[in-house]
Parts: C-alpha cells; sequence; structure tokens
C-alpha cells in the first residue's frame, strides 16, 4: 500500500497542459465555456458536463456554493458550517457538507496521485468560483426542498442547507481528468459473460481487487468517500478510479469532537460498503436469482448454495458475505425505519478481520 505507483507520463502531460490553458483563461472567458460544455446531467449534488481543453476531454462539475460559504470568515473552511447531523453523510439523497470540503478532497487525492501514492484518482486540473445558478429541479428527486427534508426527517439544519443552496448565485466549478465509463457501465458489459463460460469471472476478480486496494489506502489516510457506489466510481478498463467526493469525510478536515469520533468510527464504511455494493447490484443475475441478498447472504454462510456459480465468483462472495450481510442489514435499516440507524462499526470489524485478501 506504501509503494509508490508510477504515473503515466500522458496522465502528466495532461494535467500540465489542461492546468496552464484553464489558469490563463479570464473568469468572463471560462464562465462562458463552462455555460456552453455538453451537459452531462444533474443532481442535488450538482451538474456535470464534459468539455475539450488543448485536445483533451475534461469532466466538469459544477458545485453550488452558498452564501455562508463565502463568507470571508468561512472561505475554504471544511467545518460543518451548517451545523448538519451527522448520519447526513450517508449517501441516501444528501447533498453534502459543502462545496469546500468536495474541493479539499480533490486537493489531496490529486497530491497523492502525483506523488505517485495511489493512483486510482481522477486528477483535478484546476478549479474556480464561478457566477452560476443551481438548476430550479435540484431537489426534485425527492418532490423539492420539503420533501427532500422530510426524507431527512424534518431536520432544520438539512433545510438550511437546501434553501441555502436554491439561492446560491456562484458555484464551484472542479475541472477534472476525463474517464470514460463508471464502473457500473463497465462491468455491465464486460461481466455478460459471467456464470456461463469457464475463466468469465476475471473481471469480477478484478474490480475486488480494486475495490480493496482504494479503500484501504483511502482508510489509511484517513479519508472515508461515503458513497463509493458504481456511479462514482469510473474505469478506462486498465485501473479503477474513485471519484465524486461530494459526501467525503477526513481527519483533515475541520472536525468537531463529535465528527472526528464518527470519522474514527467509519474509516472501515468504505471498506465493507463497496464489496457490498459490488453483491448486491453487480452480481450476474443468475447467482442469486429472485432471492433478497439479506437471505441469499444468509444461506451462504450456512452453506446453502446455487449451483453453477463460477469459482471466482464464489471466492469473492466467500470472502465478503459476512460483512456484507451486516451493511445491508444497517443500509435497510437506514432507509426503512431511521436516518439515525447506528452504524454497526464494532460489527464490521469483526467481520473484516475474517476476510482473506482477493488473491
Amino acid at each position: 500500500m506504501d509503494e509508490t505507483q508510477p504515473l503515466p507520463a500522458a496522465r502528466v502531460a495532461a494535467y500540465a497542459a489542461v492546468g496552464a490553458q484553464l489558469s490563463l483563461l479570464s473568469d468572463r472567458r471560462l464562465g462562458d465555456a463552462v455555460a456552453a460544455a455538453p451537459a452531462l446531467g444533474s443532481g442535488i449534488g450538482g451538474r456535470r458536463g464534459e468539455m475539450e481543453v488543448a485536445g483533451i476531454p475534461v469532466f466538469v462539475k459544477r458545485i453550488p456554493l452558498t452564501d455562508i460559504e463565502l463568507r470571508p470568515e468561512h472561505v475554504r473552511s471544511t467545518a460543518n458550517l451548517f451545523d448538519l447531523p451527522l448520519h447526513y453523510q450517508y449517501g441516501v439523497g444528501s447533498a453534502g457538507f459543502g462545496a469546500w470540503r468536495e474541493l479539499a478532497a480533490h486537493v489531496m487525492t490529486t497530491a497523492w496521485v502525483l506523488r505517485g501514492e495511489f493512483t486510482g484518482f481522477p486528477l483535478m486540473y484546476h478549479w474556480r468560483v464561478l457566477p452560476d445558478r443551481p438548476p430550479a429541479d435540484f431537489a426534485d428527486e425527492f418532490g423539492g426542498v420539503e420533501g427532500a427534508v422530510a426524507h431527512w426527517e424534518g431536520s432544520p439544519a438539512v433545510r438550511r442547507r437546501l434553501q441555502a443552496i436554491g439561492q446560491s448565485s456562484v458555484s464551484l466549478v472542479l475541472f477534472l481528468e476525463h474517464v470514460p465509463q463508471t464502473l457500473a457501465v463497465w462491468l455491465s458489459a464486460t461481466g455478460k459473460a459471467a456464470g456461463r463460460k469457464p475463466g468469465s469471472d476475471s473481471s469480477y476478480l478484478w474490480v475486488e481487487n480494486a475495490l480493496v486496494d482504494g479503500t484501504l489506502f483511502m482508510s489509511s489516510r484517513g479519508l472515508v468517500h461515503f458513497d463509493a457506489h458504481f456511479a462514482n466510481l469510473l474505469t478506462d478498463g486498465r485501473q479503477v478510479y474513485f471519484s465524486d467526493f461530494g459526501l467525503a469525510l477526513s481527519r483533515h478536515f475541520e472536525l468537531s469532537a463529535q465528527e472526528a469520533a464518527f470519522l474514527c468510527d467509519h474509516l472501515v464504511y468504505d471498506r465493507c460498503y463497496a464489496p457490498w455494493h459490488l453483491l448486491r447490484h453487480h452480481l450476474p443475475e443468475a447467482v442469486r436469482g429472485d432471492t433478497e441478498l439479506g437471505t441469499f447472504l444468509r444461506q451462504w454462510i450456512a452453506g446453502r448454495r446455487p449451483d453453477g456459480v463460477p469459482p471466482g465468483i464464489m471466492a469473492i462472495i466467500d470472502r465478503h458475505a459476512p460483512h456484507a450481510v451486516v451493511m445491508d442489514d444497517f443500509a435497510r435499516r437506514l432507509v426503512t425505519e431511521s436516518k439515525r440507524t447506528p452504524f454497526p462499526a464494532a460489527e464490521v470489524r469483526r467481520a473484516l478481520a475474517s476476510v482473506s485478501a482477493p488473491e
């Protein structure tokens, strides 16, 4: 984990070329270019687009910057400025704790890539604060701001955060290394043969290794992603890249004592969540069929296993079923019972202690 990973020369060259060209643009010219960039989608965490700089494709993310974040005493602050409840960290409809935290996470991950500590993050070429307005429908997934507040059990702090986003007049714009596919799309395409042809489970084993390596690295650096589902993980077919740090929490942020304790408890969160997500959403359909995941995992642990599961996928389930069943129960309760459901950190740690490393 501490070995230096050589960075391909093409990534270094793109970082230098794109960063230099973007830095030379005025706010007006850059704002015009961002406004003209083809849109890739939007949500409660910001808008996404794509543009070309120096002949190189660049991913663009626009994150609303609220008035409170723009106060002189709060610029670049990674504190919990809205006094949001800690369970708002979980990726079940959170808008995140603030744009400056997302920027700070990309500053850290880019430095790790450039130093060769871990290359599985997209480089941040540049960032800028530009005039912007959030889309009027940014919270429509939840029926508007009031629906989102109800989703978070009536939290006044969540209401303040979302209302501030709706009233924002500028965005923090991140210009990031473009990676062609989400891991979800890539695995869907390359993993279709799994379960039908000998050796066709290799893509799943490759993904498993990448998930374990990436989550262990982040944990070792005191960073928790909190939203490492496969639409937030990217790949070029050679490496998996952890991206979208809208919910990230780091020991280097300005944390209260309560937040620091919460972070300590959750340093195993990504390590458990990412393989659980693989088992829940991306196993070949023939493996689990219509069986609910928690039931399937309990049956698997008890030795009741379906026939015809490829050996590689069997090994993945063997390694991760004990902690995935704990995460599955937590995730179910978080969604169906209460957002205040406590994370079973001790139980997850015990389950992870028995996990062997992927081969």
